[in-house]
């Protein structure tokens, strides 16, 4: 029998820490720490939002448009707009703000023009509409959308003709308010009270959902490369095959795309990420479990063969 000592590595023993591991904790911890600041700190819920032009402060005679952003469907192309009315100035309400003639107001965008009626008498209020977009959603997480629209209203006033009433243009004066979540908002609108308003949405993903987004691309990218290097090294005959490394490499297989769920705002399959980061990383796990079964079998079938012949030798 021999008396040598087992290698250490057959006895594990708790490493001591280094100074370069120390210097390596640090900056792990720091990396860690700055991606966790900077997705706290540019987190909003509403979104950012940011305009440009619009009605200002003026006193002038006209109907106040409010846009809000409620919803963005990059699926569809659409985002869903709040659209809150007040008249400004004499002769459109009386004392107790109702109309004093009936008004129409229209809003023009990609998908069509939608019309909205007021009787005389009438509060002015809000109403909810959709709007096109313009935009590449594969793109994703630096994907972002235009969205153009125009607002114009009127009021018929009572003549003396029978049956039949004089139209007078209403200017409107547009403002913003506001965002969607996950989203900065930069609206671009006509200078203050105008016949045609004209209104212009840029919709980009937030600083945090993009940071978030590239963060869980690198979890992705580490998982799969570590699962494809223990398995060139069990391949290799660097490492002994375990069945407990094909549980850990199939459950890796599995988790990948669980992880692609926890995008923010993820898209449909076949966006940029897929093509460039998922793809790949399912291919990687796929080749390490191949790589680890062909060498649990290789490997067994010499402790086998081993086995036997030491049967027939004795």
């Amino acid at each position: 029998m021999s008396n040598a000592e087992p290698t250490p590595q057959l006895i594990p023993q708790p490493r001591p820490l280094t100074r370069r591991g120390r210097w390596v904790l640090v900056v792990c911890g720091a990396v860690i720490a700055v991606l966790y600041a900077l997705v706290v700190h540019f987190y909003n819920a509403e979104g950012g939002s940011l305009t440009y032009g619009g009605i200002g402060r003026t006193d002038a005679t006209g109907l106040v448009v409010t846009i809000e952003p409620v919803d963005v469907v990059p699926q569809t192309d659409r985002v869903t707009l709040n659209v809150s009315l007040e008249a400004q100035g004499a002769g459109i309400v009386d004392a107790d703000q109702a109309l004093i003639n009936p008004m129409r107001v229209l809003l023009v965008s990609s998908l069509g023009t939608q019309e909205v009626k007021y009787s005389a008498g009438e509060l002015l209020g809000r109403f909810e509409t959709v709007i096109g977009l313009d935009g590449e959603q594969a793109l994703y997480p630096f994907d972002n959308y235009q969205g153009l629209f125009f607002v114009t209203a009127e009021t018929v006033s009572p003549t003396s003709i029978q049956g039949a009433g004089a139209v007078r243009t209403v200017p409107v004066g547009l403002q913003s308010d506001g965002g969607v979540s996950g989203w900065d908002t930069i609206a671009n609108f006509s200078d203050g009270m105008v016949a045609n308003a004209a209104g212009e949405l840029d919709l980009t993903r937030s600083f945090s959902t993009r940071v978030f987004a590239l963060l869980m691309l690198s979890l992705v990218i580490v998982l799969s490369g570590a699962a494809l290097l223990v398995a060139s090294m069990v391949f290799t005959n660097r490492r002994r095959a375990e069945v407990t490394l094909l549980t850990w490499t199939g459950a890796v297989l599995f988790a990948l795309p669980l992880l692609r769920t926890y995008l923010p705002y993820g898209p449909p399959v076949g966006a940029a990420i897929d093509v460039y980061v998922y793809l790949w990383a399912i291919v990687a796990a796929v080749s390490a479990v191949t790589l680890l079964v062909v060498a649990w079998l290789r490997q067994n079938r010499a402790v086998l063969e081993a086995a036997r012949e030491k049967t027939h030798g004795s």
